[in-house]
This record gives structure tokens, C-alpha cells and sequence, in this order.
């Protein structure tokens, strides 16, 4: 008779066994085997009609037919924080096998980096698909305003739509105003994209920020055809090709600290439309999303549905994702704390 105490290691050792058995056996399985008649949801950190969800619809109606198994893709939006509510869910509570990718705010590893609130995940740790297009921001005022540059925004104050404290709109109001003194005033609470545009449209507020150049053109083709907005700053690295008339953001600041302060807020715009899972997902079933991934985004179906509806495509890898995060979190402790400061993230 086994004593309580070889009794209890016996039910420990069989539990760590069945633990192994079950992970070994999660890998073992084909992922055409596992996705046969599964569904894989794209969930989006914003309302439906933004750039988020434009490029996930997009994506969704193509990327189940490079996935062996040939499951169904659907789109899930959850809308909160700008993100945050959506990568939590992800990250902590959501299924970790395979079936459910993030479609959150580029700036999301940014705000855990630089200390942001309610945050529950570890970008350092995203499984990265990769991305569909990156581009960078902009920050518009309404034509109507007469503000007309970054100037007219220094010598009265302008108000600007934003989601919440990590939203692209917040982020820039923030650091310009306390880089460049300008006099931005950011009306949050809004549930997305589409509703901070129909609010510059009403005059609710009078100007925004988006975190894509070409999120926006493809949204709203007519506000730059009718000249409806003054794009007022760009931020990524070099300049968009399409508005090189616009001044780039850390070429307007000057200093060390001032820079690398741009270059961090600035970061995000190389993520982009991107895509993640747990890094619990088995790594078989990651491989083979990572495949189906790039697959979809040369696929001529996709390629054709972009360009015919005025979306750019423009791939990164999984490898670039993560680079861009690793170098955002090797930026100075002093210069991380300074920036949250700016942001009011302390």
C-alpha cells in the first residue's frame, strides 16, 4: 500500500506526464488537422469602419484559404483603451491555440514599455504574424478651422478627437506640446476611428491624429481630394513620399533628449496594420499561421481587392516586428521616464 506521501508524488508525477502528453500531443497533431472546421477569429481593438478593421476584413476574407484545414476567419471587434481591453483579452483570457490573432493599436507595445495603465500583457512576448502595411501618422486639422500648420496650432488652442490615453491623436498632442508648444487640447472617450472623423466632420472637435498615412487615404480618399483637411506633421522616420511637403516630426525637434523622445512616440508607425497571438500557441500551428500570413498578403485575390479599394500592402516580417520592439525597449531608462511624464502615464 502506497503511503499518503508516495501516494501524493504519484498523483503529482502522473499530472506532469499528462501535462507533457497533452503539450507533445498539441505540437504532434498536423495544424491541417486542428483547423479542419475550426473558426479563427481577428479580433480588432476598435469600433467597426476604421483602418483596423479594414485592413482585418481584408484580410480575413483571404487568409483562411493558405491555412491547411481551411478554417473560417471572421472578424470580432472590442472596442476599449485604444487597444488595451482587446490585447488583455488576448494576451491573459482568449484561447492560446491558434484561433485567435490580435488586430490591436500599433502603439500598444509602446504603451507597456513606457508604463501605461491596465496593462496585462508583454509585447516583448507577441508571437508576431507580422504586417500588412505600415506608414506614418499624421496629425490634420479640419480646413474649415483655418489652422493650416503645426504655427497656427502654437497660438491658440485646438481641439483633437482621441479614444483614450494611448491613442495615436493623444500620444501626438502630448509630445508636441511639449516638444514644439503647441496648444493641443485632446477630447477623449470616443469608440474608434469612424467616430472621431464624423466628429471632425460636425465640428465636434477640429483636428485629429491617425496612425497611418495610409489607413486614412483609404478611409477617406475625399478629404484629401476635396482638400476638407491641412495635414499638419508626419511622424515615422523618413518622410512619406505622398505628403513630402509635410514636415517630419524629428526633424522639428532639436536637442538629444528631444529626439529620442520623437524617435520612441515615432516607433510605432514601422508596426503598422500588424497581427499577434499568445505566445502559448504551439509553435507548429504559429509556423503555419506565419506561412498562411504571407502567403495571403501576396495572394493576386488580395493584392487585386486592395488595389481596386485603394489599400496599400506593403509586408513585414514576424522578425521585424520584434526587432522594432526590442530597440524600443533598449531606449534610455531617463528618456522612457521623461516620455511618460509628457504622456501622463506615471
Amino acid at each position: 500500500m502506497l503511503t499518503r506521501k508516495l501516494f501524493h508524488a504519484s498523483i503529482a508525477l502522473h499530472a506532469t506526464l499528462m501535462t507533457g502528453f497533452c503539450s507533445s500531443a498539441a505540437q504532434a497533431q498536423a495544424p491541417a488537422d486542428f483547423y479542419r472546421g475550426k473558426t479563427v477569429t481577428l479580433v480588432v481593438g476598435y469600433a467597426p469602419g476604421g483602418g483596423y478593421d479594414i485592413y482585418s476584413r481584408l484580410l480575413a476574407r483571404h487568409l483562411g484559404n493558405h491555412i491547411g484545414g481551411a478554417p473560417n476567419v471572421i472578424v470580432q471587434n472590442m472596442p476599449g483603451a485604444a487597444g488595451v481591453v482587446a490585447s488583455n483579452n488576448i494576451f491573459v483570457a482568449a484561447p492560446k491555440d491558434g484561433t485567435v490573432i490580435a488586430a490591436v493599436d500599433q502603439n500598444i507595445p509602446m504603451f507597456q514599455l513606457l508604463d501605461g495603465k491596465g496593462v496585462k500583457y508583454d509585447a516583448t512576448r507577441f508571437a508576431w504574424l507580422g504586417s500588412m502595411a505600415a506608414s506614418n501618422g499624421i496629425a490634420m486639422a479640419w480646413a474649415e478651422t483655418g489652422v493650416t500648420s503645426l504655427e497656427d496650432a502654437k497660438t491658440r488652442e485646438v481641439s483633437m478627437g482621441a479614444t483614450g490615453a494611448n491613442d495615436d491623436a493623444y500620444i501626438y498632442a502630448r509630445t508636441l506640446n511639449a516638444l514644439l508648444g503647441t496648444r493641443f487640447k485632446t477630447i477623449q472617450g470616443y469608440s474608434g476611428t469612424s467616430s472621431v472623423n464624423m466628429a471632425l466632420e460636425k465640428g465636434e472637435v477640429e483636428s485629429m491624429g491617425r496612425s497611418t498615412y495610409y489607413g486614412f487615404a483609404s478611409q477617406r480618399p475625399d478629404w484629401l481630394r476635396d482638400k476638407k483637411i491641412n495635414i499638419l506633421v508626419q511622424f515615422g522616420f523618413e518622410k512619406q513620399p505622398e505628403i513630402a511637403d509635410v514636415p517630419l516630426f524629428v526633424d522639428l525637434v532639436s536637442g538629444t533628449e528631444a529626439k529620442q523622445i520623437a524617435g520612441l512616440v515615432s516607433m510605432p508607425t514601422g508596426i503598422g496594420y500588424s497581427h499577434w497571438l499568445s505566445p502559448e500557441v504551439p509553435a507548429n500551428r504559429l509556423s503555419a499561421l506565419r506561412a498562411a500570413y504571407m502567403a495571403a498578403l501576396s495572394d493576386a485575390a488580395l493584392v487585386g481587392e486592395a488595389k481596386q479599394r485603394g489599400i496599400e500592402i506593403k509586408p513585414k516580417t514576424p522578425e521585424q516586428m520584434a526587432q522594432l520592439v526590442k530597440d524600443a525597449a533598449n531606449t534610455p531608462a531617463d528618456v522612457r521616464a521623461k516620455t511618460v511624464k509628457i504622456l501622463g502615464w506615471e
